[in-house]
């Protein structure tokens, strides 16, 4: 090797170890390179986001199952029922459709009840013997000979007021409550009272008026009854009809 290639040799080494150290001193001065993510951190981050939205998911679920359940008990202890059915609201019209005062009951097969339109107001007489209610529902007909209820199975008998006559049945006839509406306000209704059970007032207006089958109050015990007082008749087992 002569003395000039042993110069350009040892120019060479000078020039790489240069280009080291310009290279050395670029990467310090742009500071040190991000940790780059790496597969297991993104993977550990959708992980996360998979458990929010299960998380979300059932709790919606369990949310959607409580509400249902309670909306299914709800309906269970407080069924709806359609107007003009057994266990609703029968809508009768207006006060002008009321049956006459003194005119004869008249019996409703959907409502099972009577219509009777007396002096102190209207009634809508359960058509169920009290007697027979734990057991069958056992009806009563109206007797217009005799201007009294009967049941024609016990041989219990009721004013047209629905109070207690004779037989073994245990107190008088049961009644619905009967509402008296102006728009949406009910003004009057049945009520039962200390000892009677009174009926509503129903104005001469355009008053509607409603007979609400889910509510009954039951008649008072026989031995209450207007029709024994002063009267020489007697709670008895069983009456022969007459």
């Amino acid at each position: 090797m002569n003395g000039q290639q042993g110069l350009d040799k040892e120019l060479s080494w000078s020039a790489l170890d240069t280009l080291i150290s310009e290279e050395r001193i670029t990467s310090v001065s742009r500071g040190p390179h991000p940790r780059p993510v790496t597969s297991s951190t993104g993977s550990s981050r959708r992980g996360f986001n998979r458990r929010e939205v299960l998380t979300l998911a059932w709790a919606g679920t369990l949310a959607v199952m409580t509400l249902g359940s309670g909306l299914a008990a709800y309906q269970f202890l407080y069924p709806h029922k359609n107007a003009n059915t057994f266990g609703g609201k029968f809508h009768l019209g207006t006060s002008a459709d009321m049956p006459p005062v003194g005119s004869e009951p008249q019996a409703n097969v959907d409502g099972r009840f009577w219509l009777v339109n007396n002096e102190d107001g209207p009634r809508a007489f359960y058509n169920v013997c009290p007697r027979s209610r734990t057991t069958s529902h056992v009806r009563i007909i109206w007797d217009p000979v005799r201007s009294r209820f009967e049941c024609l199975v016990c041989g219990s008998r009721f004013s047209r007021e629905g109070h207690y006559i004779t037989g073994p049945s245990p107190r008088s006839l049961s009644q619905f409550v009967i509402e008296v509406l102006t728009g949406r306000k009910v003004i009057s209704e049945t009520k039962r009272l200390a000892d009677e059970i009174e009926a509503p007032v129903v104005p001469p207006s355009e008053a509607k008026i409603l007979i609400d089958t889910s509510k009954i109050i039951e008649g008072f015990a026989s031995m209450d009854s207007p029709e024994l007082r002063g009267s020489s008749l007697k709670v008895i087992p069983r009456e022969s009809s007459a």
